[in-house]
């Protein structure tokens, strides 16, 4: 019987240390709360009050170092103006992904300059031969209407009325003549705009390709 309590003393020591929680070497670290009022007040609680909420808060451990902070409600206006803020930022980042990949897409398109001006060169031309085919076309639209007016002058000098069909004919060959100009316009305009982006794609090529050669010869 002795040694059957003996047996068992171990077990029951065991029983007793498992007994105790093992938090209470490492006590889980207890949050607090700091905010101000509406007076600038500094508050300090283990609860917060709903009105306080709006405001903004902090959540300290027990040695007073903040473990989060939470910011104070924004109004519409504020609301609106960060909306914006992160729309023009989302903007900005997906512009920037866009260069980037443009950039790489250049660099990995033409190996030298010159292969690129070759390639700008080429496009030019095509807009340029698209111009004097309208220019041509302009022309030729010029003529039938000066036909068509000088038609109608010698029926007035010839003191006869000018039928209603010449009258629609005029009308609508200028028209064509004012869209012709216009189509005209937009292209010179374009070829001017073309002529701008691909100065500025230049510069930007040899600017990438001066870094990307002066990064290769620093490694």
């Amino acid at each position: 019987m002795r040694r059957t309590v003996f047996s068992l003393l171990p077990v029951a020591l065991l029983a007793v240390v498992l007994a105790v929680p093992a938090a209470a070497g490492n006590p889980t670290p207890t949050e607090h709360y700091r905010w101000k009022d509406t007076a600038g007040v500094v508050h300090f609680s283990d609860t917060i009050p709903a009105s306080a909420l709006a405001g903004g808060y902090e959540v300290v451990d027990d040695k007073g170092r903040v473990v989060r902070t939470v910011a104070r409600e924004l109004t519409p206006a504020e609301r609106r103006v960060a909306e914006a803020e992160a729309a023009r930022a989302a903007a900005a980042k997906r512009a920037a992904q866009q260069q980037s990949m443009e950039d790489a897409q250049m660099l990995a398109a033409y190996p030298t300059d010159t292969a690129l001006v070759q390639s700008q060169q080429a496009q030019l031309k095509q807009i340029e031969a698209s111009l004097a085919t309208l220019q041509a076309n302009l022309a030729s639209q010029e003529d039938s209407l000066t036909e068509l007016l000088s038609h109608a002058a010698d029926l007035e000098h010839a003191k006869k009325p000018l039928p209603p069909y010449v009258g629609k004919q005029i009308a609508s060959q200028r028209d064509t003549v004012n869209n012709e100009r216009a189509a005209l316009a937009q292209r010179r305009a374009d070829l001017a705009r073309t002529k701008a982006r691909f100065a500025a794609q230049l510069q930007r090529y040899r600017s990438l390709r001066a870094k990307y050669q002066g990064d290769a010869a620093s490694q």
